[in-house]
């Protein structure tokens, strides 16, 4: 905004300067994608595998349904499908020059990692370990295993039992577990982690 002036009473100017207004100033630290970025396809197999256990668990004549199994087996696992479903709709892992992310369908940031908080970016010269359980012919979860994670949290959840002693004497190598379910073409995704170069103990 300009100054204006006024004339006073005694024919000498008054100055009036309206102050400048600026937003407040604040920092964020912010990944930045690196070249490329690679979206690996979702995988909906999982989600329709939980939803036929629990159909079968569940559904009129089949012959395991009972009220026990139904009650058991059959809502746990058609409610887990229809997250599952959910999850692979609404999630996506990608892969860039640098990092491995988990993001929203649409690109944006999936937030603070609800574990040990954080942004679901991770360097792939952070890894030290993955692999998909209980097999890759059969993949149910998508394992990893980083550094980047501060280490105040590499005990945290499963990582206690991953970071013990006796692990560790097996050649574990310490760090932060993570475990997602396996809502992508998990083929793909390991394939993108060997031709970044990311740790692995075979």
């Amino acid at each position: 905004l300009r100054s204006t002036s006024a004339t006073s009473f005694n024919n000498e100017p008054i100055n009036f300067s309206a102050p400048t207004l600026s937003p407040p100033s604040y920092s964020r630290t912010t990944h930045l994608p690196a070249g490329p970025i690679e979206v690996i396809d979702p995988s909906y197999n999982l989600a329709l595998g939980s939803l036929a256990l629990g159909a079968i668990f569940g559904i009129p004549g089949s012959p395991l349904k009972s009220k026990l199994s139904a009650f058991l087996a059959g809502i746990p696992l058609t409610l887990f499908g229809l997250f599952l479903a959910f999850q692979t709709t609404t999630l996506r892992f990608t892969l860039d020059d640098e990092n491995f992310s988990l993001v929203r369908s649409g690109g944006d940031s999936t937030g603070e990692n609800v574990v040990v908080g954080g942004e679901n970016v991770w360097a792939y010269n952070t890894f030290v370990n993955y692999d998909l359980f209980p097999s890759r012919s059969f993949p149910i979860l998508v394992y990893f295993k980083e550094t980047q994670t501060p280490e105040e949290f590499w005990n945290v959840g499963p990582g206690e039992q991953a970071n013990s002693e006796e692990a560790i004497a097996k050649g574990a190598v310490p760090g932060q577990v993570h475990f997602f379910p396996a809502i992508a073409n998990t083929e793909d995704l390991i394939k993108g982690f060997e031709e970044h170069g990311c740790a692995n103990i075979e």
